[in-house]
C-alpha cells in the first residue's frame, strides 16, 4: 500500500502527461545508451588479431581497379601509388571502359614498367553502356590470384602497407572490408558536416559488420575471393550499376567469413568535392540500392537518428514544463549523453581513420538527422539502371 501511495503521489505532483514525458526521456536516454555505449563501442574495442587464422599466411593478392573515362589524377598520382605497395605477393589489375587510345597508351607504359600490373580495355559507346559489374568480371577473370581487393580511381591508400595490412583480413575470413574517408580540399563547417555524416554511415556500417550483420563496404576498400565468387555465380541484381559492394556482399557475408581490417595502414582516402549541391546528389547516387536493404539495417539506422532528434525535443520540452528538479535532471540526462556520445565518437573516429571531430561534434548533433532528411528527400535523378537506351 505505501508503494502504491508514492506512486500515487507521483501521479499527482506531476500529473500523468508529466509522468508519460519523464517516461518517455528515460526510454529515450536507454536508446542511446544502446547506440553509443554498446553498439559503437564495439566498433572500438574491435581487433582482428583476436580472430582465428583460417587461411594461408602472407596470401597472394589480386588489386582490381575499372577506370572509368580518362582520369589524369587516376594516372599520374593514385595508380602509382596502388604499384609503389610494399607487399612481394601482389598484382594490380586495370580495367580501362573508353576509347581514348593515347590515354590506354599511357596506362600501357606504367605496364610496360611494372611487372606486376595487368591491363585490358572495355570500349563501350552512347548505345552500349558496360556497367562496373561487367567490367569488374573482366578484372576477376584477368586476376591471377584467389583473393581480390577492390578500389576505385578517386581514392588512394593512406600508405604503402596498405595490401598487406588488408591481406590480414584475408588470413581471417573470405569476405573482407576496411574504412574509408572522404577527403575535401576545404575545412569548414559544410565540409565537416559532409564529413561527420560519411563518418556516422560507415560506423552504422561497421557496428553491425563486428555484430556479424555487414550489409556494406566501401566501393574503394572491399574484397572476396574468387572461390567464394565462383561459389554464388557472380553479382546479382545485374539490372543496376550499383550494388557490388553492398547488395552483393549481402548475399556471400556470413559471421564466420567476414574480417573487419581496421588499422591505420587499412584505410583509403576518397575525394569529394566540395560543393554542397555535387555531394548531396553523390550521396542520393549511392542510396539508390537502399529499398533492396532489409528492413532491420534501415531499422538500425534510423532507430539512432530518430531517438536523438526525441530525446533533445523531449528534454527542451521536459525543461520547460515540468518543475524545476525535473528540469535540473533533464539537464543532467542532456549533459551526460552528450559526454558519452562525443567520447565514442572521438575513439570510433580515430579507429576509422577520421581525426579532430569531437571538438565540433555538437554542430553533427544537432545537424546531422537533418542532412540525411536532405539527402533522402529525393532518390537520386541519375540513371542506374544497366540497360540505357
Amino acid at each position: 500500500l505505501e508503494e502504491m501511495q508514492f506512486f500515487i503521489d507521483i501521479f499527482e505532483h506531476y500529473s500523468w502527461q508529466g509522468v508519460a514525458l519523464i517516461a518517455t526521456l528515460l526510454t529515450l536516454f536507454l536508446v542511446q545508451l544502446y547506440y553509443y555505449g554498446f553498439a559503437y563501442r564495439n566498433v572500438y574495442r574491435y581487433r582482428l588479431m583476436r580472430s582465428r587464422k583460417q587461411f594461408c599466411q602472407n596470401p597472394a593478392i589480386s588489386v582490381i581497379v575499372v577506370a572509368r573515362g580518362e582520369d589524369e589524377t587516376f594516372l599520374t598520382t593514385e595508380l602509382p601509388l596502388l604499384l609503389s605497395q610494399q607487399y612481394n605477393k601482389y598484382e594490380v589489375v586495370v580495367v580501362y571502359v573508353g576509347g581514348d587510345m593515347n590515354y590506354f597508351s599511357e596506362l600501357k607504359l606504367l605496364q610496360e614498367e611494372n611487372m606486376h600490373m595487368r591491363l585490358t580495355r572495355m570500349g563501350g559507346n552512347e548505345r552500349i553502356y558496360i556497367t562496373t559489374k561487367q567490367a569488374l568480371n573482366v578484372g576477376i577473370k584477368s586476376a591471377q590470384n584467389n583473393c581480390l581487393l577492390f578500389t576505385t580511381p578517386g581514392a588512394t591508400p593512406r600508405d604503402d602497407m596498405w595490401v598487406e595490412t588488408m591481406s590480414r583480413g584475408f588470413e581471417r575470413g573470405s569476405v573482407v572490408l576496411a574504412p574509408a574517408v572522404p577527403y575535401f580540399e576545404e575545412d569548414s563547417t559544410k565540409t565537416y558536416l559532409m564529413r561527420m555524416t560519411e563518418l556516422h554511415r560507415s560506423l552504422n556500417a561497421m557496428a553491425m559488420a563486428v555484430a556479424g550483420d555487414m550489409y556494406w563496404a566501401p566501393r574503394s576498400n572491399f574484397g572476396f575471393t574468387r572461390d567464394l565468387y565462383n561459389s554464388t555465380r557472380g553479382f546479382d541484381h545485374l539490372n543496376l550499376d550499383l550494388g557490388e559492394n553492398d547488395l552483393y556482399l549481402q548475399t556471400i557475408a556470413k559471421p564466420e567469413r567476414t574480417a573487419v581490417v581496421m588499422s591505420s595502414h587499412s584505410i583509403t582516402t576518397e575525394r569529394r568535392s566540395d560543393e554542397w549541391r555535387e555531394w548531396i546528389d553523390l550521396m542520393r547516387y549511392y542510396d539508390y540500392t537502399r529499398h533492396y536493404y532489409p528492413t532491420r539495417i534501415g531499422t538500425f539506422a534510423r532507430w539512432e537518428s530518430g531517438s536523438r532528434v526525441l530525446f533533445l525535443f523531449v528534454a527542451l520540452a521536459t525543461m520547460a514544463i515540468l518543475p524545476l528538479e525535473v528540469a535540473l535532471a533533464a539537464t543532467a540526462l542532456v549533459i551526460l549523453r552528450y559526454l558519452l556520445v562525443v567520447y565514442v565518437a572521438r575513439r570510433v573516429a580515430r579507429k576509422l581513420g577520421e581525426r579532430n571531430v569531437a571538438w565540433r561534434y555538437w554542430i553533427y548533433d544537432l545537424l546531422g538527422p537533418a542532412v540525411e532528411w536532405l539527402i533522402a528527400t529525393h532518390r537520386s535523378q541519375k540513371c542506374a539502371s544497366a540497360w540505357r537506351s
